[in-house]
Parts: C-alpha cells; structure tokens; sequence
C-alpha cells in the first residue's frame, strides 16, 4: 500500500508532485568523436577532450582539463561536438555511469552520452547524482559483446524523477556537502600518508638524534645510517626456533580438499595491504592438519609477507589473539624479541617495499616472487631496541591516524549511500525553503 502523498510510477514510488520524464525531454542527448589519430595538426591544440579513463574511478563532480587536446581542424574534420559549460557527461560503454559536469566548453569522444540539461527542467549537479544513483537500470539496458555499451537512444528514453528545480537543487546541495566532507577527509589521508613516507624515509635511515653517519648501499642505493647501527641478515634476527623464516606449504600438503569452513585459519596474502590487516572470505583447516604443517605455524606478533602475486613484499603484523597457518603465497618472520621490535622491522620491510628493494631481490618468474633465500639474506639495520620502540611509536601514531581517517572516510560513505537512496526517490522530502 502506498502512502498518503505518494504513487506508484514505472520508476517505483515517487511523491506525488513529483514527474516522470524521459531524459530526453529534460535535456539534449548528444555524443562525441575521435579524430583521426593518424593527422597530427587535429592533435595538441586548445580544445579539451575527454574520454572514459581520465573519470574511471575517480568521483569527481566537476572537471576543466583534460589529459588530451585537439585542434580547430580536427574538431572542423571529425563529428567532434562542442559541449556547453554545465553539460552533464556520462560514460556509456565499459564502465557505465560515471559522470561529470564540465566547467568549460569541451569535447568527448564515442564513449559518452552528454546530456545538455534544459534549465528548466533540471539542475544538472541533480542530475549526476541521479545517474549515478541508477547506474544499475543503466547497465541493465547495455548490449555489447566485447564490453557492454548503452546506446544514446536507450539513454534517451530512461525515465526519471523530476522534482521541482528548487527540490532538486537542494537534494543536490546536500549530496554535494557530504562530498566536499569526503574529498577533505580524502586529501587529509593522502597527506598524511605523504608524511608517513617522509618519516619512514627520515627514522628508517637516519634514527633520532645522531651526529654521525655512515654510508651503507641498501639495493642499488647508498643511504647514510647512524654509525652506531650494524647492517645484518635478516635471519640473524630470527627468534630461536627453526621455524623464525618459513613460507608456506605446497603441492600436496596443502590443497582446496583441505579447507574447511571452521578450524584453524589459513593467513592469505589479500589480508594484508599497504596499511591494514583485515581478514576476508576466510578459510580453515582442521587441527589434526593444522598440527602436521606446524612447520608453518603463525602467532599474534609474527610479520607475514605476500611472496608472490600483485602485492609480493606486502607485509603486517598477525593481531592479538590469531593464529593460524600460512597459505602457499605468504611467509612469515619471527623475530627475536630480546634484540627486535617486530613493528620496527615491519616498518623496514615496508619501506624496502616502496623503495623497490623487494623488485630487486625478487625472482623474475612468470609473477614476481620473493625466496626464502633472498628473505633470510636481506640486509637490515640494527638499531638499539630502545630507538626502534621510538621510531616504530611515532610510525604506528601516524598509522593510527591514517586508519581513524579511512574508517571516517567509510562511514561518509555509507552514509552519503543512504541519502541518494532516501533524497533521490523522495522517501525523504528536503525543505525548499530553507536557502540552497
């Protein structure tokens, strides 16, 4: 039953003094065009041109450059079309919906369906947040064999809901303060990661507060390091068991017909990324076969490295209170913690990773892979354990300053998700009195 105020629509149930328009009739639906690639004088002139991958990925309301430029004549030789400031311009094959409103006059190439907005009708930052909020009923009505494609046709004919201009500027000037409110947070997580690379950079190799310095080559790169420190293979550090540097198990040991969905868990490399351990889609193993592949056995405290694949030298902490075995992609490095602070030597692995220590020592393959033997005899310095407390303290301080920013950045996010739900159906009316 609907409620009072409301009606039921082909697009679902709308407020009553909404409308239902085809896109067609709020605004032109145009395309765009590629020069010939081939005539160099149709390429670097003044007229910007936009395509599909310079917006994947990336939430962007408005945009003003581009990464290419075409001439006067090939804009006059080619179907290129002039888009007019304020043209709302969505992708419409491969990735589909991702939309922008260009601040000046630009053109795209065949990718695209641009919607010139009549001003009447509708607000076009309305418009974009609309698109993107049905970016599913978009897809739904792509065709196409090698990617998927909408055609500007069946983007003319979609229906949407038309509130009045002020209603929908207003919904708009909500939507478009919580995304100032991410893109904020957003530039305060990169900084501070820029921060954190300058500080790694700073404590990894030079400490706190030394005067002399002595020149060591870490890769193909010499770098100064306190003259007090010693440089020495990481499997010296090792804790005092056989099993300090180990990967994990292969071939027969360790295949699908072992997992289970409760037991002892496997530690995967996608639990670990440049700043977070976090567990996803988990697998077991029973403890009778956890027990014969002790040899791989990881505690709370150990550092576990991704040896292979996309993130190979990827590495973390296992948390507090977990425990399990390691996958046939990661190993782990158990140090001793009489000489070590594990969270020191974890920032040095990381560092050595953004340095491009761990392409060099890595095995050219098919992927690229990490060995035991180059892992046990890469060189590391040893500072006092009582600097690495110090220097792992300030790191892990801006770490937790990156994380309480990300976990902020999701939940405007989560939220921002629950008010194009609400504010673009109507199931929340705004007050159109209050000024925009």
């Amino acid at each position: 039953m609907v409620k009072e105020g409301y009606r039921n629509t082909s697009i679902g149930v709308i407020p009553d003094d909404w409308k239902v328009e085809r896109l067609s009739d709020v605004g032109k639906v145009t395309g765009g065009n590629t020069p010939r690639r081939s005539t160099d004088e149709y390429w670097g002139g003044d007229i910007p041109w936009l395509t599909p991958s310079q917006l994947t990925g990336k939430l962007i309301n408005e945009i003003s450059e581009t990464d290419e430029y075409i001439t006067e004549k090939g804009f006059e030789n080619s179907s290129v079309k002039l888009l007019p400031p304020g043209t709302v311009i969505m992708s419409s094959r491969a990735t589909i919906g991702e939309t922008v409103i260009n601040k000046v006059p630009m053109t795209t190439n065949q990718g695209f369906a641009n919607i010139i907005c009549d001003e009447n009708k509708v607000y076009n930052l309305y418009l974009l947040y609309l698109l993107r909020y049905i970016t599913p009923r978009l897809e739904a009505l792509a065709g196409g064999s090698t990617f998927l494609e909408i055609s500007r046709t069946n983007v003319r004919s979609v229906n949407i809901p038309v509130p009045s201009i002020l209603e929908q500027k207003k919904i708009a000037s909500i939507l478009s303060s919580v995304d100032k409110s991410l893109e904020k947070t957003s530039e305060v997580i990169e900084e501070t990661k820029e921060l954190k690379k300058g500080l790694m950079q700073e404590l990894l190799t030079k400490g706190i507060g030394h005067s002399e310095f002595k020149e060591v080559k870490i890769g193909p790169q010499e770098y100064s390091i306190p003259k007090e420190w010693d440089m020495v293979k990481l499997k010296s550090l090792g804790s005092s068991d056989d099993y300090s540097i180990v990967d994990g198990p292969f071939g027969s040991n360790l295949k699908t017909e072992h997992y289970k969905d409760h037991g002892v868990l496997v530690i995967q490399s996608n639990y670990f990324t440049q700043n977070s351990f976090k567990i996803k889609d988990p697998i077991y193993v029973t403890k009778e076969k956890a027990k014969e592949l002790k040899r791989s056995k990881v505690r709370s405290g150990d550092i576990v490295m991704a040896k292979i694949g996309a993130n190979f030298g990827e590495c973390d902490i296992i948390p507090q209170n977990i425990e399990g075995i390691l996958s046939s992609n990661c190993l782990k490095i158990s140090l001793n913690e009489i000489i070590t602070i594990s969270d020191f030597y974890k920032y040095i692995l990381k560092y050595f990773k953004l340095i491009g220590q761990m392409e060099i020592i890595a095995t050219s393959t098919a992927q690229p892979a990490l060995t035991l033997k180059a892992i046990r005899s890469l060189l590391v310095p040893l500072p006092p354990i009582e600097e690495q407390k110090k220097i792992a303290s300030i790191l892990s301080s801006v770490d937790a300053k990156i994380k309480k920013e990300e976990e902020y950045k999701a939940k405007m996010e989560r939220l921002k998700k629950g008010l194009m739900q609400k504010l673009l159906t109507g199931e929340i009316r705004v007050n159109t009195e209050m000024e925009v």
